[in-house]
């Protein structure tokens, strides 16, 4: 019986890893804009100020004179929500990696009328732009993901094996690729809030309940894993 509860103890720890290393690597951070609406308008001020065409101020203050503007406003979503994971973000990564460049259809903005397309071409360049500013470290970042979530990966499978081994450091790997998942995706999140919100200060980035579980359940499992290795361990003494 006592073997059967060993048996049992194990697939539940084995599965409680699995589990936080799937959430932490493919839940999300969201990307949120609170009103897309005044952020289209700023940033369709933005680019006639920073243009030498006449006729596109002109036409700019033809349609706010019109109330055209709301009608072509309409086409967009009051608020707007982007998903990203870990996953997505090492996807991010080895493709500037490789072009240089992030394009609107990497952060999967959709074009459905000119307006859009105008105002997704213009959050992305000033995406590009920020980052050719912060060059050297956003290559040193990027480095960084590319090569930590293999390492996550193989600490969470050596946790996992550890425990079917009945060894005590098994919650040393975990509770390693846990933390420091989940701190890169935070490091993420206060980064890219802060270079977002140089665009438009209504944009948001939160990490979402799925990573936070992740997070729980690494924690606890490497709490727990040697609390039952001694209580069993002194059961067999007994």
């Amino acid at each position: 019986m006592k073997k059967t509860w060993n048996i049992i103890i194990k697939i539940i720890a084995i599965i409680t890893v699995a589990l936080s290393g799937y959430l932490m690597l493919t839940s999300d951070v969201q990307l949120k804009i609170s009103d897309t609406h005044a952020m289209v308008k700023q940033v369709v001020r933005e680019i006639v100020s920073d243009s030498e065409d006449q006729s596109l101020r002109y036409a700019t203050q033809f349609l706010e004179a019109s109330g055209l503007e709301d009608d072509l406003l309409q086409a967009f979503p009051k608020k707007y929500n982007l998903d990203l994971s870990y996953a997505d973000l090492y996807r991010l990564s080895t493709k500037y990696d490789e072009t240089g460049k992030i394009t609107p259809s990497d952060l999967n903005l959709e074009n459905s009328n000119r307006l859009e397309e105008v105002v997704n071409k213009f959050i992305v360049k000033e995406i590009n732009q920020k980052l050719k500013e912060d060059s050297k470290q956003v290559y040193h970042i990027i480095s960084i993901y590319r090569y930590s979530i293999f390492i996550i990966v193989l600490l969470y499978i050596l946790g996992a094996l550890l425990i079917i081994f009945e060894k005590y450091w098994a919650s040393i790997p975990i509770i390693i690729a846990t933390g420091g998942s989940f701190g890169l995706l935070w490091y993420f999140n206060t980064e890219a809030t802060s270079s977002l919100q140089t665009i438009y200060q209504g944009i948001f980035i939160d990490i979402s309940s799925g990573i936070w579980i992740g997070l729980i359940l690494g924690i606890v499992i490497a709490i727990m894993w040697p609390i039952w290795l001694k209580f069993n361990s002194d059961k067999k003494v007994k």
